[in-house]
């Protein structure tokens, strides 16, 4: 009885070790098979990494040279509120 448990575990055992070692050799033979395209698809990945950087750098500056366009120097705004205080003062 203990024996046949036995010739059981070991056969169980040796079942379980060959499909592992076929499925093992079947991933590695399709990764190689994949590899071409692997490398280009990770080619096309690295391609839209930088075509987004790129677009982020565009918006980045042309958000800067909306900004820079749209602001009246800080001296415009002195000379403005000195003229309005004389006005104010002289009773204009």
């Amino acid at each position: 009885m203990i024996v046949e448990g036995l010739k059981l575990m070991v056969i169980g055992m040796a079942t379980v070790l060959l499909f592992l070692s076929l499925m093992i050799v079947l991933i590695n033979l399709s990764a190689r098979l994949t590899s071409g395209i692997t490398a280009r698809e990770l080619e096309g990945i690295e391609q839209e990494k930088q075509a987004r950087a790129l677009r982020a750098k565009k918006k980045k500056q042309q958000k800067k040279a909306a900004k820079t366009e749209g602001e009246i120097p800080m001296a415009v705004f002195a000379a403005a509120i000195a003229a309005y205080e004389a006005d104010v003062l002289n009773g204009t």
